[in-house]
């Protein structure tokens, strides 16, 4: 069972390569077949940018539906408040994210644009709850 492991750990290392692209891996050195999938990481600098890019689409796609009086304000106003929820949560690991030193300009967009200035759902919000 400890070599079982101890090659697992092994092959974990050597395919982390290809764990980028999601790869399902059927390790059949072992006495049971074991189904491995290897995800990418969530916390890396474009896998942010990627949840903020997402987060800003589905932001454009309420704006939009709201517009065009596909959905009432009410729930408008539920999927700005979830998202801007996804956003805080966002902001929280970007916060956390140690950027390498080639990563200036990824820091930048962060710490010198998005943290620094209210966002479109939260000037939304705000435009909002300001009312009377």
């Amino acid at each position: 069972m400890k070599t079982n492991i101890i090659n697992l750990v092994f092959l974990a290392f050597i395919t982390t390569g290809f764990a980028s692209e999601g790869l399902l891996f059927n390790l059949k050195n072992f006495n049971n077949t074991e189904l491995v999938q290897i995800t990418k990481d969530a916390s890396t600098t474009e896998a942010l940018k990627s949840r903020f890019e997402a987060i800003q689409s589905a932001f454009k796609t309420q704006q939009h539906l709201f517009s065009t009086k596909h959905i009432s304000e009410s729930k408008y106003l539920r999927q700005l408040k979830k998202l801007r929820k996804k956003e805080l949560k966002l902001f929280k690991a970007v916060k956390r994210h140690e950027f390498g030193s080639d990563e200036m300009t990824d820091y930048n967009f962060w710490h010198q644009g998005v943290l620094k200035f209210p966002t479109q759902i939260e000037q939304k919000l705000l435009q909002y709850t300001s009312r009377p």
